[in-house]
């Protein structure tokens, strides 16, 4: 087994360089441990290699475990990310897992075998619409059983297009599945809405409400708008929706 160093780390420099010119008595395992990037694994898409990924080859390593990345990553042979029993985020989308790796002697090709150990699942699900299907019932079909839920986190990723009244509908279904989970969101950047006269019709034909509507309507659709402002007017769009549907009699 090997220590880790003791030294200052630096940006961008490789501490496991020190594992090369350390040797191990013949015939013992040389497995090496170390905690670092070998490319970018940052969301922002910005970090310095630190990691070579080929350590494991150039310091004559049996294995070489390396911790970091939040999910299990094969790197090569003898390299692996473990990844985290328990995942923390969207990003992963995968069971958090443990490595059990069996070496049979010095040189042997590690056997790595990943074990299940999370209590929870993180997952994305895609739902595609179109105009005329019925959103409650598809994403009905995407959900898991009911005994799988409370320790299910998941993004239904809405895409496609549809109507207001269809929208509406979906938001609402998540809404009413949302407390059977950890937690459920919906990601509806995606999805489109397609919004005819008769759709603002049953808001209001005119008036106070109506104006509003068409306002929302025009800012949720301009390209010059920032997505975020997009987004605030199309979300008010649809709070305006709800709540005119909520109080016709």
């Amino acid at each position: 087994m090997l220590p880790a160093p003791c030294t200052t780390r630096r940006p961008g420099r490789d501490l496991t360089e020190w594992m090369d010119g350390h040797a191990s008595p013949d015939g013992t395992l040389r497995i090496g441990l170390a905690h670092g990037a070998i490319r970018s694994f940052s969301e922002e898409g910005a970090a310095s290699e630190v990691i070579a990924p080929d350590r494991a080859k150039r310091a004559g390593l049996d294995y070489l475990a390396l911790g970091d990345w939040h999910g299990s990553v094969s790197v090569d042979p003898r390299t692996h990310y473990c990844g985290t029993p328990e995942p923390d985020r969207f990003k992963h989308d995968a069971p958090g897992t443990a490595l059990l790796v069996t070496i049979a002697g010095s040189s042997g090709t590690p056997d790595v075998q990943a074990l299940p150990t999370a209590t929870f699942a993180w997952r994305n699900l895609d739902l595609h619409l179109l105009d005329g299907d019925a959103p409650e019932a598809a994403l009905n079909t995407l959900l898991p059983a009911l005994r799988e839920r409370r320790n299910s986190l998941l993004r239904v990723v809405a895409s496609g297009h549809t109507r207001l009244a269809a929208r509406a509908e979906l938001v609402a279904a998540v809404e009413k599945a949302a407390p059977d989970f950890a937690f459920l969101e919906l990601d509806q950047n995606g999805l489109a809405t397609e919004c005819e006269l008769e759709d603002l019709d049953q808001i209001d034909r005119g008036g106070a409400l109506r104006e509003a509507a068409n306002a929302l309507l025009a800012e949720s659709t301009d390209e010059r708008r920032p997505i975020s402002e997009r987004e605030i007017a199309r979300a008010a769009l649809m709070r305006l929706y709800s709540y005119t549907q909520a109080i016709t009699p």
